[in-house]
């Protein structure tokens, strides 16, 4: 019961790490050759930050993220005009998280691949089209290397989820 996940962000690394700890097979499948860390710095909410927990990567997450304990707005004169506490300063039972996108990514993928396998995260595999099985109970996913234009292979799963982005390729054939 493999779960194919087309996308190799921040949301697909983190579904393929879910459903590892919960025991269900999962591969993740991205467009690019190599899963840089590019981006611009994001906060991440109690409420997300909660998951990460969860996966057992606080210590990434302290490591390499800062603990955002107010949101505060001054004049161009350096005078206070608005703050509100934050993360654990505001009630939660949980941090929140200034980070690097790129760097989140990247905790994301070292532990996605030293958990799943480097062998379940197939780079330069950009979905191209899809059917269900001749048994109606799966999926199977064709890919292309957008690189080459050549074929990548066909893998089949229980599920294929979209987690490509903006462009989703699952969701241009779903409402064109």
């Amino acid at each position: 019961m493999t779960v194919l996940i087309a996308g190799g962000g921040i949301g697909g690394l983190t579904l393929a790490l879910s459903l590892h700890q919960i025991g269900v097979p999962a591969k993740v499948f991205e467009s690019v050759f190599e899963l840089k860390p590019v981006g611009v710095g994001i906060n991440l909410l109690p409420h997300a930050v909660r998951e990460l927990i969860e996966l057992g990567l606080l210590n990434q997450l302290d490591a390499s993220g800062v603990r955002t304990r107010e949101l505060a707005y001054f004049s161009k004169h350096g005078k206070p005009i608005w703050s509100e506490p934050r993360g654990v300063e505001a009630g939660y039972k949980w941090p929140q998280f200034s980070i690097h996108r790129g760097t989140l990514q990247q905790i994301l993928l070292d532990a996605a691949t030293e958990r799943l396998g480097a062998e379940n995260i197939l780079t330069s595999h950009h979905l191209c089209d899809w059917s269900e099985t001749a048994s109606g109970v799966g999926v199977r996913a064709d890919f292309i290397d957008k690189a080459t234009g050549q074929p990548a292979g066909s893998h089949d799963g229980a599920l294929l989820i979209a987690a490509d982005g903006i462009h989703s390729a699952i969701r241009e054939k779903l409402y064109p």
